[in-house]
């Protein structure tokens, strides 16, 4: 016997092939029978198998934490980035409406600047596409 055959052995019992390989670690495949595997099986399937899947379980818990606060600091980040574009939007519209309510009394006096008509064509078209 092999180990790959002492491996679909131990499966026909639902163990998993690694906890399978784990159990044979120290087996001489050589001289092993049904009953040395079986022993190997049970021998391993005491506290060994009990700790490790243990320590499984408290990785995959870790895990999911991990996910979650990975998940809550992104949707945060989201929120904070969307407020953000909100107050920038905001202060834009202030600041380019007092250009126009300005740069429209310049214009009785006879300024003509192709720099602020080009910034308020521009913001025009902005306002208009996001709409």
């Amino acid at each position: 016997m092999n180990k790959k055959e002492a491996i679909t052995f131990a499966k026909k019992f639902n163990w998993t092939a690694a906890d399978a390989e784990r159990a044979f670690n120290d087996l001489d495949f050589k001289n092993a029978d049904e009953q040395a595997l079986l022993l190997a099986l049970v021998n391993f399937a005491g506290s060994q198998l009990y700790e490790r899947q243990r320590l499984q379980a408290a990785q995959k818990g870790q895990v999911t934490k991990k996910t979650n606060y990975i998940t809550e600091i992104e949707t945060e980040f989201a929120n904070k980035v969307s407020e953000y574009e909100q107050a920038l939007e905001q202060e834009r519209s202030i600041f380019v409406g007092i250009i126009a309510g300005v740069y429209k009394f310049a214009k009785s006096f006879g300024l003509k600047d192709p720099w602020i008509e080009a910034l308020l064509a521009t913001y025009q078209e902005d306002k208009k596409d996001a709409a």
